[in-house]
């Protein structure tokens, strides 16, 4: 993680006062104090060293989604550090010791004791120095974090307003659509009762943050038919649902994130008769995958990345956990946290 350079000057100055001490606690009178020019120096390397190693072991909590404001998580960066400095610090004397550039201090045993507990002093008083420094910038990123998926829902929620559409004026269209479609023709009345199907659910859920699993499914099952009609076998949609129907009943997701993400791969991805494109959607009882093999178009599309990220701040609203992205040459995926739904419902049904 970047640091200001006084962040640098304070550790060099935490240094320079732990060598002071150390020659001050060693000479019992003023004519046996000596401090040694190199010894800041080397306990400065040290210094940062347990924060290269705390920063690391953090940063990689974070992006596993492990990371959090807690007591027992710094304590268990804590001593995860210590074992791995004190580890690192003896490899080194040994390299030293092997290459005859220092003796070590492995002539006896008080000698290794006293090697090792010098290590861990020094670790235990840097590390507990720079932890309130490490908590402050996890608050503060997740204080960020917070900030920008409020302020894209709330960007959402404007978008959505501007494009409103009295849903009476929608559904009555449609109906009157429908009576003009012949009875004889089926596949025109199927791809309406879908088309309405889909828009119904949009407008119900238009002011809700989260649905139940089963709900986005059955959308996502209206939304594959409007794009089946449009593309033909181009695309070949598959659902693997491993949850039980009281799972998919209880778990929630955000209105409309497997519409973002199946137009995802729709976009961006090239599919033909002969060689058609497969999206697979996969449910557990903890998360929702789509997974799609890679065949980028020529020419980007405009607006990538733009709907993931849309996404990830809606999920951030409701989960903890982070969406995970796959991404290889041969496929993408996309895994969404599920969330069990709050005690009191946040998605009845609104009638147009």
């Amino acid at each position: 993680m970047r640091k200001q350079p006084w962040f640098y000057l304070f550790v060099f100055v935490l240094a320079l006062l732990l060598a002071v001490y150390t020659r001050l606690t060693m000479a019992v009178r003023p004519e046996e104090f000596y401090l040694f020019p190199d010894a800041p120096f080397w306990l400065f390397l040290e210094s940062l060293l347990v924060i290269y190693l705390l920063d690391n072991l953090h940063l990689r909590a974070t992006r596993r989604g492990q990371a959090s404001g807690r007591a027992g998580y710094y304590f268990t960066l804590l001593w995860r550090g210590a074992l791995l400095f004190v580890g690192l610090l003896q490899l080194l004397q040994g390299v030293l010791v092997l290459t005859h550039i220092s003796r070590g201090d492995y002539d006896s045993w008080y000698g290794v004791v006293r090697g090792l507990s010098s290590a861990l002093f020094l670790y235990l008083l840097v590390g507990s120095v720079y932890l309130p420094f490490l908590y402050q910038q996890h608050a503060s990123q997740v204080r960020l974090a917070l900030e920008r998926a409020e302020k894209a829902a709330s960007r959402a929620q404007l978008l959505a307003l501007q494009q409103h559409v009295d849903p009476h004026f929608l559904f009555n269209n449609l109906n009157i659509l429908a009576a003009l479609i012949e009875p004889e023709n089926q596949p025109a009345q199927d791809y309406l009762a879908h088309l309405a199907s889909l828009y119904r659910y949009l407008v119900r859920t238009r002011q809700h943050e989260a649905v139940p699993v089963a709900e986005e499914l059955a959308f996502a099952q209206d939304y594959q038919f409007l794009l089946i009609r449009r593309f033909g076998v181009a695309y070949e949609f598959i659902q693997d649902v491993q949850a039980s129907e009281q799972e998919l009943r209880t778990r929630v997701v955000p209105p409309g994130v497997l519409q973002e993400l199946l137009t995802n791969a729709v976009k961006h991805n090239l599919a033909s008769r002969a060689n058609p494109l497969r999206v697979r959607i996969l449910v557990t009882p903890t998360s929702l995958t789509v997974h799609n093999g890679r065949r980028p178009r020529p020419t980007a599309a405009t607006g990538e990345g733009s709907g993931l990220q849309g996404v990830r701040s809606r999920l951030a609203l409701l989960a903890d956990a982070p969406v995970r992205i796959e991404e290889t040459p041969e496929y993408f995926a996309v895994t969404l946290p599920l969330t069990p739904a709050l005690s009191s419902p946040a998605h009845a049904p609104i009638v147009a």
